[in-house]
């Protein structure tokens, strides 16, 4: 089983630079096979396949210009050409099905809303550890970090994250992570998104007013969403604040870095709430009822039955999908 630990990292200067440089060797890799694959297609001369562009990108590190590839981390960039593989196959699954639109992959930017990149660790070198309020990163050597959990299981790779704001994260993937059970509690529940009143599509966390308890009798109702009322307004006042500055000013771009920080943060305690909410249930209930047909219409019921439905694998519950009209 696997598991995943987000720690937030404080990269120095030099570390800072060396990502970014990463970051434009994977973008620029990315954009240079998709652009490969695109004209082969296009030219009828098959597909590109992911082994294929492995040993083309051995060669094309040695061409002129490109030398600057090989101060980036060799994996992270074989992991652009799996997560590119990944997205033309979706391309084409979609194209044979015809169920709905379709079209290549997108070219990476520069100026993403968030910039990543993976790197792989070997098992031997311990090239991903984490340490006493450091990890350790290929190419990077020890970052300052703040490790707020103990690691659990064995490290398969690490994903360097710059999220909009400007702040860098580390989000590392471990292996062979094994949860202990819950103890049995002897009750059920089940769970239906609230059909009445105002819907909070923005903040993505509708749905989640009305939870019916122990073998569904109390009835008894969960307010969890309206604090981040406040947080929307504040997201509305921001985002005209910097509409209003001129485009390309230097007030313009602290106004966006505020509003990213914004965002952020509402997004973070969006996240938090689900996963007190989600947690809590797992460890009050046995059985846990849901309808599966409203995640379709609710990215939030989505990531609200998602975290359901592996926290009950881990810790030894039983989660009930039904339809709509039967929770």
């Amino acid at each position: 089983m696997e598991k995943r630990y987000n720690f937030r990292i404080y990269p120095t200067k030099e570390q800072e630079i060396k990502i970014q440089k990463n970051f434009g060797c994977v973008r620029h890799v990315y954009n240079y096979y998709l652009r490969a694959r695109i004209e082969n297609y296009q030219n009828g001369q098959g597909i590109m396949s992911l082994s294929e562009s492995c040993r083309d990108l051995t060669t094309l590190k040695q061409k002129e210009g490109h030398e600057w590839l090989s101060e980036a981390d060799s994996n992270s960039l074989r992991y652009a050409l799996s997560d590119l593989d990944d997205a033309y196959m979706a391309f084409f699954a979609k194209a044979r099905s015809g169920t709905e639109p379709f079209g290549f992959p997108n070219y990476k930017k520069k100026r993403e809303t968030r910039q990543s990149y993976r790197s792989k660790n070997h098992i031997q070198r311990q090239s991903i550890r984490v340490l006493d309020g450091q990890i350790k990163l290929p190419k990077l050597g020890t970052v300052e970090c703040r490790v707020s959990k103990q690691i659990e299981g064995r490290i398969l790779s690490a994903t360097v994250i710059q999220a909009p704001s400007g702040k860098y994260s580390v989000s590392v993937c471990c292996t062979e992570y094994t949860p202990q059970p819950l103890p049995k509690t002897g009750t059920t529940i089940a769970i239906r998104p609230d059909t009445q009143g105002p819907k909070l599509m923005s903040d993505g966390l509708d749905g989640l007013d009305r939870l019916y308890g122990p073998n569904g009798q109390d009835g008894r109702q969960r307010k969890g969403a309206r604090p981040f009322d406040k947080a929307r307004k504040k997201l509305a006042r921001l985002q005209r604040e910097m509409l209003r500055k001129p485009k390309g000013s230097n007030n313009r771009e602290k106004a966006r870095i505020k509003l990213a920080r914004a965002h952020e943060k509402a997004a973070n305690q969006k996240k938090d709430y689900l996963h007190k909410l989600t947690t809590r249930i797992v460890r009050e209930y046995d059985v846990i009822t849901i309808p599966c047909a409203a995640q379709s219409r609710n990215t939030g019921w989505g990531a609200f039955t998602a975290q359901l439905e592996y926290k009950c694998n881990w810790y030894g519950k039983e989660l009930i999908k039904t339809n709509a009209n039967s929770a």
